[in-house]
Protein backbone atom coordinates (compact mmCIF):
# COMPACT_ATOMS: atom_id res chain seq x y z
CA UNK A 1 0.00 0.00 0.00
CA UNK A 2 2.82 2.20 0.85
CA UNK A 3 4.48 1.69 -2.08
CA UNK A 4 1.36 2.28 -4.51
CA UNK A 5 0.90 5.69 -2.52
CA UNK A 6 4.65 6.61 -3.48
CA UNK A 7 3.70 5.34 -7.27
CA UNK A 8 0.41 7.17 -7.34
CA UNK A 9 2.65 10.73 -5.60
CA UNK A 10 5.38 10.42 -7.70
CA UNK A 11 2.99 10.13 -10.96
CA UNK A 12 0.63 13.04 -9.90
CA UNK A 13 4.24 14.95 -9.04
CA UNK A 14 4.58 14.10 -12.49
CA UNK A 15 1.62 15.36 -13.83
CA UNK A 16 1.51 18.46 -11.96
CA UNK A 17 4.92 19.53 -12.52
CA UNK A 18 4.57 19.08 -16.42
CA UNK A 19 0.95 20.80 -16.01
CA UNK A 20 2.41 23.93 -14.05
CA UNK A 21 5.36 23.69 -17.08
CA UNK A 22 2.33 24.19 -20.08
CA UNK A 23 1.11 26.83 -17.76
CA UNK A 24 4.21 29.01 -17.81
CA UNK A 25 5.33 27.79 -21.58
CA UNK A 26 2.20 29.02 -22.43
CA UNK A 27 2.52 32.40 -20.75
CA UNK A 28 5.55 32.96 -21.95
CA UNK A 29 4.64 31.99 -25.46
CA UNK A 30 1.82 34.64 -25.05
CA UNK A 31 4.27 37.50 -24.52
CA UNK A 32 6.69 36.39 -26.94
CA UNK A 33 4.03 36.79 -29.67
CA UNK A 34 3.07 39.84 -28.31
CA UNK A 35 6.41 40.91 -29.02
CA UNK A 36 6.79 39.85 -32.06
CA UNK A 37 3.62 41.08 -33.44
CA UNK A 38 5.15 44.67 -32.15
CA UNK A 39 8.26 44.07 -34.14
CA UNK A 40 5.90 43.43 -37.21
CA UNK A 41 3.94 46.69 -36.14
CA UNK A 42 7.15 48.38 -36.29
CA UNK A 43 8.39 46.79 -39.64
CA UNK A 44 5.94 46.42 -41.71
CA UNK A 45 4.12 49.87 -41.05
CA UNK A 46 6.04 52.21 -39.32
CA UNK A 47 9.07 51.73 -41.34
CA UNK A 48 7.56 52.03 -44.59
CA UNK A 49 5.87 55.30 -43.20
CA UNK A 50 8.71 56.21 -42.11
CA UNK A 51 11.00 55.89 -45.61
CA UNK A 52 7.99 57.63 -47.31
CA UNK A 53 8.32 60.59 -45.43
CA UNK A 54 12.01 60.76 -46.14
CA UNK A 55 11.10 60.19 -49.79
CA UNK A 56 8.45 63.07 -49.52
CA UNK A 57 10.54 65.55 -47.98
CA UNK A 58 8.54 65.32 -44.62
CA UNK A 59 11.40 64.49 -42.83
CA UNK A 60 15.38 65.06 -43.59
CA UNK A 61 17.37 62.27 -45.07
CA UNK A 62 20.04 62.31 -41.81
CA UNK A 63 17.12 62.14 -39.10
CA UNK A 64 17.43 58.64 -37.12
CA UNK A 65 16.30 58.05 -34.06
CA UNK A 66 15.71 54.55 -32.20
CA UNK A 67 12.82 55.64 -29.98
CA UNK A 68 10.35 55.47 -33.16
CA UNK A 69 12.87 53.48 -35.12
CA UNK A 70 14.31 50.67 -33.82
CA UNK A 71 12.19 47.58 -33.41
CA UNK A 72 14.36 46.09 -30.85
CA UNK A 73 14.53 48.95 -28.56
CA UNK A 74 11.31 49.89 -28.37
CA UNK A 75 10.38 46.11 -27.76
CA UNK A 76 13.26 46.55 -24.97
CA UNK A 77 11.97 49.46 -23.26
CA UNK A 78 8.47 48.13 -23.50
CA UNK A 79 9.59 45.13 -22.19
CA UNK A 80 11.40 46.83 -18.94
CA UNK A 81 8.04 48.49 -18.91
CA UNK A 82 5.85 45.53 -18.46
CA UNK A 83 8.20 44.24 -15.31
CA UNK A 84 7.68 47.09 -13.74
CA UNK A 85 4.24 46.22 -13.51
CA UNK A 86 4.58 42.84 -12.37
CA UNK A 87 6.76 43.46 -9.71
CA UNK A 88 3.77 45.74 -8.62
CA UNK A 89 1.65 43.08 -8.61
CA UNK A 90 3.75 41.01 -6.84
CA UNK A 91 4.93 39.04 -9.59
CA UNK A 92 8.80 38.16 -10.51
CA UNK A 93 10.33 39.89 -13.35
CA UNK A 94 10.26 38.03 -16.61
CA UNK A 95 13.93 37.78 -18.64
CA UNK A 96 13.74 39.13 -22.09
CA UNK A 97 16.45 39.72 -24.76
CA UNK A 98 16.95 40.07 -28.30
CA UNK A 99 20.33 38.67 -28.47
CA UNK A 100 22.77 38.92 -31.80
CA UNK A 101 26.15 38.41 -32.19
CA UNK A 102 26.65 41.52 -34.38
CA UNK A 103 24.26 44.21 -32.21
CA UNK A 104 24.61 48.01 -32.41
CA UNK A 105 23.99 48.22 -29.01
CA UNK A 106 26.46 45.86 -26.26
CA UNK A 107 23.28 45.32 -24.50
CA UNK A 108 21.84 43.20 -26.70
CA UNK A 109 25.20 40.67 -27.44
CA UNK A 110 25.13 37.19 -27.35
CA UNK A 111 25.95 35.15 -24.46
CA UNK A 112 27.65 31.95 -25.67
CA UNK A 113 24.70 30.29 -24.62
CA UNK A 114 22.50 32.75 -26.98
CA UNK A 115 24.99 32.46 -29.24
CA UNK A 116 24.64 28.34 -29.63
CA UNK A 117 20.61 29.13 -30.04
CA UNK A 118 21.54 31.38 -32.80
CA UNK A 119 24.11 29.23 -34.48
CA UNK A 120 21.12 26.14 -33.97
CA UNK A 121 18.25 28.07 -35.37
CA UNK A 122 20.22 28.98 -38.81
CA UNK A 123 21.00 25.68 -39.40
CA UNK A 124 17.87 24.04 -38.92
CA UNK A 125 15.70 27.03 -40.70
CA UNK A 126 12.34 24.57 -40.03
CA UNK A 127 13.11 24.84 -36.25
CA UNK A 128 10.92 27.43 -35.79
CA UNK A 129 11.05 27.98 -31.65
CA UNK A 130 13.22 26.09 -28.72
CA UNK A 131 12.21 25.38 -25.01
CA UNK A 132 14.11 24.03 -22.87
CA UNK A 133 14.06 23.91 -18.14
CA UNK A 134 17.45 24.79 -17.31
CA UNK A 135 19.06 25.60 -13.89
CA UNK A 136 20.77 28.82 -13.83
CA UNK A 137 22.59 29.96 -10.93
CA UNK A 138 20.73 26.67 -9.01
CA UNK A 139 17.43 28.00 -9.53
CA UNK A 140 15.10 25.97 -12.49
CA UNK A 141 14.10 28.48 -15.31
CA UNK A 142 12.09 27.81 -17.85
CA UNK A 143 14.02 29.34 -21.41
CA UNK A 144 11.63 29.80 -24.70
CA UNK A 145 13.37 30.67 -27.70
CA UNK A 146 12.41 31.56 -31.10
CA UNK A 147 14.38 33.25 -34.01
CA UNK A 148 14.10 37.01 -34.98
CA UNK A 149 12.95 37.35 -38.43
CA UNK A 150 15.59 36.37 -41.74
CA UNK A 151 17.08 38.96 -42.74
CA UNK A 152 15.60 40.38 -46.28
CA UNK A 153 16.85 43.07 -49.14
CA UNK A 154 14.96 45.60 -46.99
CA UNK A 155 16.64 45.08 -43.99
CA UNK A 156 19.92 45.76 -45.89
CA UNK A 157 18.99 49.34 -46.35
CA UNK A 158 20.00 49.95 -42.49
CA UNK A 159 21.90 46.45 -41.99
CA UNK A 160 24.15 45.86 -45.06
CA UNK A 161 27.19 48.21 -45.41
CA UNK A 162 27.82 51.37 -43.62
CA UNK A 163 28.20 53.57 -46.13
CA UNK A 164 24.69 52.82 -47.84
CA UNK A 165 23.33 53.00 -44.59
CA UNK A 166 21.16 55.89 -43.26
CA UNK A 167 23.25 59.31 -42.76
CA UNK A 168 21.04 59.61 -39.35
CA UNK A 169 21.90 55.89 -38.72
CA UNK A 170 25.72 56.13 -39.26
CA UNK A 171 25.90 59.45 -37.21
CA UNK A 172 24.37 57.27 -34.33
CA UNK A 173 26.11 54.34 -34.20
CA UNK A 174 29.75 54.68 -35.23
CA UNK A 175 31.04 50.78 -35.68
CA UNK A 176 30.02 48.53 -37.28
CA UNK A 177 27.73 46.73 -34.99
CA UNK A 178 24.29 46.22 -36.81
CA UNK A 179 26.28 46.82 -40.48
CA UNK A 180 27.50 44.24 -43.04
CA UNK A 181 24.80 41.68 -42.45
CA UNK A 182 23.70 39.46 -45.41
CA UNK A 183 20.34 38.65 -46.74
CA UNK A 184 18.78 34.95 -45.77
CA UNK A 185 20.64 35.29 -42.57
CA UNK A 186 19.02 34.61 -39.41
CA UNK A 187 20.63 38.28 -37.54
CA UNK A 188 19.03 37.40 -33.78
CA UNK A 189 17.34 35.16 -31.74
CA UNK A 190 14.65 36.75 -29.20
CA UNK A 191 14.85 34.96 -25.59
CA UNK A 192 12.74 34.67 -22.58
CA UNK A 193 13.40 33.12 -19.60
CA UNK A 194 10.88 32.38 -16.56
CA UNK A 195 11.59 30.73 -12.90
CA UNK A 196 10.09 28.19 -12.20
CA UNK A 197 10.95 27.80 -8.08
CA UNK A 198 7.58 28.80 -7.19
CA UNK A 199 5.66 26.61 -9.11
CA UNK A 200 7.75 23.56 -8.85
CA UNK A 201 7.14 24.26 -4.36
CA UNK A 202 3.63 24.00 -4.84
CA UNK A 203 3.30 21.11 -7.07
CA UNK A 204 5.69 19.59 -3.90
CA UNK A 205 2.84 20.41 -1.27
CA UNK A 206 0.33 19.60 -3.01
CA UNK A 207 1.78 15.84 -4.28
CA UNK A 208 2.95 15.50 -0.08
CA UNK A 209 -1.05 16.79 0.82
CA UNK A 210 -2.22 13.48 -1.57
CA UNK A 211 0.44 11.51 -0.07
CA UNK A 212 -1.02 12.07 3.68
CA UNK A 213 -4.22 11.96 2.09
CA UNK A 214 -3.65 8.02 -0.10
CA UNK A 215 -1.99 6.36 3.50
CA UNK A 216 -4.70 8.05 5.61
CA UNK A 217 -7.62 6.16 3.52
CA UNK A 218 -5.68 3.34 2.95
CA UNK A 219 -5.36 2.54 6.41
CA UNK A 220 -8.37 3.03 7.16
CA UNK A 221 -9.53 0.32 4.66
CA UNK A 222 -7.63 -2.01 6.16
CA UNK A 223 -8.68 -0.78 9.66
CA UNK A 224 -12.71 -2.04 8.71
CA UNK A 225 -11.81 -4.72 7.10
CA UNK A 226 -9.95 -5.82 9.64
CA UNK A 227 -12.51 -5.12 12.00
CA UNK A 228 -15.59 -7.14 9.45
CA UNK A 229 -12.99 -10.12 9.60
CA UNK A 230 -13.04 -10.21 13.45
CA UNK A 231 -16.80 -9.90 13.39
CA UNK A 232 -17.49 -13.23 10.70
CA UNK A 233 -14.90 -15.27 12.00
CA UNK A 234 -16.64 -15.05 15.88
CA UNK A 235 -20.15 -15.61 13.99
CA UNK A 236 -19.05 -18.64 11.98
CA UNK A 237 -17.10 -19.81 14.63
CA UNK A 238 -20.60 -19.77 16.85
CA UNK A 239 -22.82 -21.18 13.99
CA UNK A 240 -20.55 -24.29 14.13
CA UNK A 241 -20.35 -24.71 17.66
CA UNK A 242 -24.83 -24.65 17.81
CA UNK A 243 -25.10 -27.41 14.41
CA UNK A 244 -22.25 -29.94 16.50
CA UNK A 245 -24.62 -29.90 19.62
CA UNK A 246 -27.67 -30.08 17.70
CA UNK A 247 -26.37 -33.95 16.38
CA UNK A 248 -25.79 -35.19 19.79
CA UNK A 249 -29.72 -36.28 20.03
CA UNK A 250 -28.71 -38.57 23.05
CA UNK A 251 -27.11 -36.01 24.94
CA UNK A 252 -29.50 -33.40 24.55
CA UNK A 253 -29.70 -32.66 28.32
CA UNK A 254 -26.33 -32.42 29.12
CA UNK A 255 -25.18 -30.80 25.70
CA UNK A 256 -27.82 -28.17 26.38
CA UNK A 257 -26.47 -27.66 29.34
CA UNK A 258 -23.00 -26.95 28.17
CA UNK A 259 -24.29 -25.34 25.09
CA UNK A 260 -25.97 -22.45 27.44
CA UNK A 261 -22.91 -22.38 29.25
CA UNK A 262 -20.74 -22.28 26.10
CA UNK A 263 -22.80 -19.87 24.64
CA UNK A 264 -23.10 -17.45 27.66
CA UNK A 265 -19.31 -17.68 27.61
CA UNK A 266 -19.24 -16.89 23.75
CA UNK A 267 -21.51 -13.86 24.52
CA UNK A 268 -19.49 -12.43 27.00
CA UNK A 269 -16.35 -12.87 24.59
CA UNK A 270 -17.98 -10.82 22.06
CA UNK A 271 -18.92 -8.22 23.89
CA UNK A 272 -15.95 -8.42 25.55
CA UNK A 273 -14.35 -8.10 21.85
CA UNK A 274 -16.76 -6.01 20.54
CA UNK A 275 -15.86 -3.63 23.57
CA UNK A 276 -12.49 -3.67 22.48
CA UNK A 277 -12.90 -3.18 18.81
CA UNK A 278 -14.69 -0.08 19.32
CA UNK A 279 -11.84 1.10 21.93
CA UNK A 280 -9.83 0.54 19.22
CA UNK A 281 -11.49 1.81 16.73
CA UNK A 282 -11.74 5.32 18.43
CA UNK A 283 -7.68 4.58 19.10
CA UNK A 284 -7.09 4.23 15.67
CA UNK A 285 -9.66 7.13 14.56
CA UNK A 286 -7.79 9.41 16.75
CA UNK A 287 -4.33 8.11 15.17
CA UNK A 288 -5.40 8.86 12.31
CA UNK A 289 -6.70 12.57 13.05
CA UNK A 290 -3.57 13.69 14.75
CA UNK A 291 -1.66 13.29 11.13
CA UNK A 292 -4.61 14.87 9.47
CA UNK A 293 -4.44 17.95 12.17
CA UNK A 294 -0.49 18.06 11.29
CA UNK A 295 -1.18 18.65 7.68
CA UNK A 296 -4.05 21.09 8.24
CA UNK A 297 -2.17 23.06 10.76
CA UNK A 298 0.96 23.34 8.50
CA UNK A 299 -0.81 24.07 5.55
CA UNK A 300 -2.85 26.94 7.65
CA UNK A 301 0.95 28.01 8.69
CA UNK A 302 2.36 28.02 5.50
CA UNK A 303 -0.56 29.94 4.09
CA UNK A 304 -0.26 32.85 6.78
CA UNK A 305 3.63 33.02 6.41
CA UNK A 306 4.57 32.95 3.31
CA UNK A 307 1.04 32.94 1.32
CA UNK A 308 1.76 36.20 -0.07
CA UNK A 309 4.79 35.03 -1.43
CA UNK A 310 3.40 32.45 -3.85
CA UNK A 311 1.36 33.12 -6.94
CA UNK A 312 -2.73 32.50 -7.03
CA UNK A 313 -2.29 29.09 -8.54
CA UNK A 314 0.13 28.28 -4.97
CA UNK A 315 -2.15 29.30 -2.53
CA UNK A 316 -5.25 27.50 -4.09
CA UNK A 317 -3.20 24.24 -3.53
CA UNK A 318 -2.96 25.51 0.05
CA UNK A 319 -6.40 25.39 0.55
CA UNK A 320 -7.49 22.41 -1.81
CA UNK A 321 -5.14 20.33 0.77
CA UNK A 322 -7.08 21.82 3.88
CA UNK A 323 -10.51 20.99 2.66
CA UNK A 324 -9.13 17.47 1.88
CA UNK A 325 -7.88 17.35 5.41
CA UNK A 326 -11.66 18.42 6.61
CA UNK A 327 -13.19 16.00 4.26
CA UNK A 328 -10.49 13.02 5.40
CA UNK A 329 -11.71 13.95 8.79
CA UNK A 330 -15.73 13.85 7.88
CA UNK A 331 -14.68 10.36 6.14
CA UNK A 332 -13.66 8.93 9.21
CA UNK A 333 -16.33 9.84 11.99
CA UNK A 334 -18.96 8.38 9.04
CA UNK A 335 -17.17 4.89 8.43
CA UNK A 336 -17.16 4.91 12.81
CA UNK A 337 -20.62 5.78 12.73
CA UNK A 338 -21.47 2.65 9.72
CA UNK A 339 -19.45 0.33 11.67
CA UNK A 340 -20.89 1.11 15.15
CA UNK A 341 -24.45 0.63 12.95
CA UNK A 342 -24.02 -2.53 12.27
CA UNK A 343 -22.84 -3.89 16.21
CA UNK A 344 -25.01 -1.98 18.29
CA UNK A 345 -27.04 -4.62 20.13
CA UNK A 346 -31.14 -3.91 18.93
CA UNK A 347 -34.40 -2.94 20.74
CA UNK A 348 -37.83 -4.04 19.16
CA UNK A 349 -40.18 -1.54 19.86
CA UNK A 350 -43.14 0.95 18.98
CA UNK A 351 -42.07 4.03 17.30
CA UNK A 352 -43.76 7.26 16.38
CA UNK A 353 -42.25 7.56 12.82
CA UNK A 354 -44.65 10.60 12.33
CA UNK A 355 -43.59 11.96 15.64
CA UNK A 356 -39.38 11.15 14.83
CA UNK A 357 -39.25 13.10 11.29
CA UNK A 358 -40.82 15.98 12.74
CA UNK A 359 -38.08 16.02 15.58
CA UNK A 360 -35.21 15.27 12.86
CA UNK A 361 -36.88 17.59 10.68
CA UNK A 362 -36.74 20.70 13.53
CA UNK A 363 -32.60 19.30 13.88
CA UNK A 364 -32.21 19.82 10.20
CA UNK A 365 -33.59 23.51 10.65
CA UNK A 366 -32.03 24.39 14.39
CA UNK A 367 -28.70 23.52 12.14
CA UNK A 368 -29.06 25.69 9.51
CA UNK A 369 -30.93 23.95 6.91
CA UNK A 370 -32.49 26.01 3.75
CA UNK A 371 -35.18 27.67 5.83
CA UNK A 372 -37.22 27.66 2.00
CA UNK A 373 -37.69 23.91 2.40
CA UNK A 374 -41.37 22.62 2.76
CA UNK A 375 -41.92 19.73 4.56
CA UNK A 376 -44.86 17.25 4.54
CA UNK A 377 -45.02 14.40 7.31
CA UNK A 378 -48.36 12.30 7.11
CA UNK A 379 -49.57 12.02 10.11
CA UNK A 380 -49.99 8.40 12.25
CA UNK A 381 -47.01 6.90 11.19
CA UNK A 382 -46.39 3.62 12.98
CA UNK A 383 -43.68 0.93 13.34
CA UNK A 384 -41.77 -1.84 15.36
CA UNK A 385 -37.75 -1.26 15.79
CA UNK A 386 -34.92 0.06 17.15
CA UNK A 387 -35.83 3.74 18.02
CA UNK A 388 -31.96 4.96 17.33
CA UNK A 389 -31.21 3.11 14.11
CA UNK A 390 -34.55 4.34 12.62
CA UNK A 391 -33.75 7.72 13.89
CA UNK A 392 -30.53 7.34 11.86
CA UNK A 393 -32.36 6.15 8.75
CA UNK A 394 -34.93 8.95 8.65
CA UNK A 395 -32.14 11.78 9.51
CA UNK A 396 -29.64 10.24 6.54
CA UNK A 397 -32.90 10.13 3.86
CA UNK A 398 -34.52 13.12 5.18
CA UNK A 399 -30.68 15.21 5.07
CA UNK A 400 -30.12 14.15 1.80
CA UNK A 401 -33.59 14.64 0.38
CA UNK A 402 -33.03 18.04 1.94
CA UNK A 403 -29.60 18.56 0.48
CA UNK A 404 -30.53 17.41 -3.03
CA UNK A 405 -33.87 19.74 -3.20
CA UNK A 406 -31.74 23.11 -2.12
CA UNK A 407 -31.03 24.17 -5.94
CA UNK A 408 -35.17 24.02 -6.89
CA UNK A 409 -36.94 26.94 -6.67
CA UNK A 410 -39.50 25.68 -4.24
CA UNK A 411 -38.15 22.55 -2.42
CA UNK A 412 -40.41 19.82 -1.19
CA UNK A 413 -39.99 17.29 1.28
CA UNK A 414 -42.78 14.33 1.94
CA UNK A 415 -42.61 11.83 4.50
CA UNK A 416 -45.37 9.39 4.23
CA UNK A 417 -45.92 5.25 4.11
CA UNK A 418 -47.15 3.76 0.70
CA UNK A 419 -51.17 2.96 0.71
CA UNK A 420 -52.09 -0.62 1.34
CA UNK A 421 -48.50 -1.80 1.53
CA UNK A 422 -47.56 -5.51 3.72
CA UNK A 423 -45.72 -5.06 5.62
CA UNK A 424 -45.72 -1.84 5.54
CA UNK A 425 -43.43 0.50 3.32
CA UNK A 426 -42.48 4.08 4.49
CA UNK A 427 -41.27 6.51 2.04
CA UNK A 428 -39.14 10.19 1.62
CA UNK A 429 -39.87 12.08 -1.52
CA UNK A 430 -38.36 15.09 -2.80
CA UNK A 431 -38.20 17.23 -6.36
CA UNK A 432 -34.25 18.02 -6.37
CA UNK A 433 -32.16 16.89 -8.56
CA UNK A 434 -32.70 13.29 -8.90
CA UNK A 435 -30.59 10.62 -10.36
CA UNK A 436 -29.80 8.29 -13.67
CA UNK A 437 -31.47 4.94 -12.30
CA UNK A 438 -28.89 3.26 -14.54
CA UNK A 439 -26.56 3.29 -11.66
CA UNK A 440 -29.05 2.66 -8.83
CA UNK A 441 -27.01 -0.10 -8.23
CA UNK A 442 -24.23 1.95 -6.74
CA UNK A 443 -26.38 3.76 -4.75
CA UNK A 444 -26.49 2.13 -1.26
CA UNK A 445 -22.53 1.61 -1.95
CA UNK A 446 -20.10 2.98 0.80
CA UNK A 447 -17.90 6.28 -0.97
CA UNK A 448 -20.12 6.09 -3.88
CA UNK A 449 -21.55 9.05 -5.18
CA UNK A 450 -23.50 9.93 -8.47
CA UNK A 451 -23.30 14.00 -7.83
CA UNK A 452 -20.60 16.35 -7.81
CA UNK A 453 -19.06 16.63 -4.33
CA UNK A 454 -18.40 20.83 -5.08
CA UNK A 455 -22.31 21.15 -5.60
CA UNK A 456 -23.77 18.27 -2.92
CA UNK A 457 -20.86 17.75 -0.61
CA UNK A 458 -21.27 14.76 1.49
CA UNK A 459 -19.25 11.27 2.31
CA UNK A 460 -21.10 9.22 0.11
CA UNK A 461 -21.40 7.07 3.50
CA UNK A 462 -25.29 7.65 4.44
CA UNK A 463 -27.14 5.49 2.17
CA UNK A 464 -24.63 2.87 2.88
CA UNK A 465 -25.83 3.25 6.55
CA UNK A 466 -29.50 2.90 6.05
CA UNK A 467 -29.37 0.08 3.85
CA UNK A 468 -27.61 -1.94 7.13
CA UNK A 469 -29.95 -0.08 9.45
CA UNK A 470 -32.83 -1.71 7.28
CA UNK A 471 -31.49 -5.03 6.99
CA UNK A 472 -30.70 -5.80 10.28
CA UNK A 473 -34.07 -5.20 10.80
CA UNK A 474 -35.27 -7.83 8.22
CA UNK A 475 -36.77 -5.01 5.90
CA UNK A 476 -35.34 -4.04 2.36
CA UNK A 477 -34.86 0.00 1.00
CA UNK A 478 -35.00 0.92 -2.74
CA UNK A 479 -35.00 4.02 -5.05
CA UNK A 480 -36.77 5.38 -7.92
CA UNK A 481 -35.74 8.55 -9.91
CA UNK A 482 -35.14 10.72 -13.15
CA UNK A 483 -32.15 12.96 -12.91
CA UNK A 484 -34.23 16.57 -12.67
CA UNK A 485 -37.61 15.22 -10.99
CA UNK A 486 -36.23 14.63 -7.56
CA UNK A 487 -36.21 11.18 -6.19
CA UNK A 488 -38.27 8.43 -4.05
CA UNK A 489 -36.70 6.22 -0.99
CA UNK A 490 -38.86 3.18 0.25
CA UNK A 491 -38.23 1.21 2.86
CA UNK A 492 -40.06 -1.47 5.41
CA UNK A 493 -38.87 -2.55 8.73
CA UNK A 494 -39.40 -6.10 8.54
CA UNK A 495 -43.01 -7.93 9.22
Amino acid sequence: MGLGAVLVSALVYGVVSRYVNERAEANIRNVMLTHRGLHRYIQENMHPTFFKAQADGQVGLDFYSPIIFSSSYIVRVMHGLYNEERVKDGRPPIYYKMASDNPRNPVNRATPYEAQLLRRFNEQRDLKEFREVTDIDGEPFLVHAMPFLETGQACLRCHGKREKAPIGLQNLYPGEGGFNEHAGVIRAVEIIRAPLSKERYAALLLTGGLLGGLVGLGSLTLFNRHLRSKVQERTIALEMEIVERGRAEQQVRILNQDLERRVDERTQQLKAANHELDAFAYSVSHDLRAPLRAIDGFSQALDEDYGETLQVEGRDYLHRIRRGCTRMGDLIEDLLTLSRSTRRPMENLSLDLSRIAQEVIQELRSTGADGRTEFVVQPGLVAQGDPVLVRSVLQNLIGNAVKFSSKVETPRVEVGMVSGSHPAAFFVRDNGAGFDMAYRDKLFGAFQRLHDAEEFPGSGIGLATVQRIVQRHGGHVQASSQPGEGALFTFTLGA
